[in-house]
């Protein structure tokens, strides 16, 4: 393998660890508010400001850049069984429209949620004094990644170094 393949290896399982890990702090935090909120309005009978705009915000956040995760772990929707009955051939042509028609899902996310993202800059949330970018933010970035994995993927696949059943779900083989 190339030094370039291994970069690109690299990046990926990298940018994949981020991805794990970020999902699952982000996960973690919202459970841990969420709870702390029910805890607080039924045990203590004192409702907490931000209980319900926070961890609505948080779950948009996660939302979007769990759309990158799930791209970057194959476990998007799809037809696979379907895709694994064809041949070879038209597999990979299926899954390279698959990457162009994903990667043109990620362009507008990226494209009209940046725009709207810039719209709320300089303001915060109303309960608690965190800008709104922080969270809107996720919608770009989102779109973003899942451009990056299936450009990346695209080119593999017009290579020859991915199958294209490598990018269809393992619970399906």
């Amino acid at each position: 393998m190339d030094s370039l393949g291994k970069v690109v290896i690299w990046l990926d399982r990298l940018m994949c660890r981020a991805l794990d890990l970020f999902t699952i702090i982000v996960a973690g935090i919202l459970l841990v508010l969420l709870n702390f909120a029910v805890f607080s309005r039924f045990v203590l009978n004192s409702s907490v400001s931000w209980g319900e705009e926070l961890p609505a915000h948080i779950l948009a956040m996660l939302t979007f850049i769990g759309a990158a995760y799930l791209t970057r772990t194959n476990e998007h929707l799809g037809f696979d069984s379907f895709a694994r009955s064809l041949n070879l051939g038209v597999q990979r042509v299926l899954a390279c429209i698959n990457q162009i028609l994903m990667a043109g899902f990620g362009a507008a996310l990226f494209w009209y949620g940046g725009r709207a993202a810039l719209s709320f800059m300089g303001r915060t949330l109303i309960s608690v004094d965190l800008p709104m970018i922080l969270f809107r933010g996720a919608v770009p970035v989102g779109g973003a990644l899942i451009v990056l994995i299936c450009t990346v993927r695209l080119v593999g696949l017009i290579m020859g170094r991915i199958n294209p059943g490598e990018l269809l779900p393992e619970g399906d083989a």
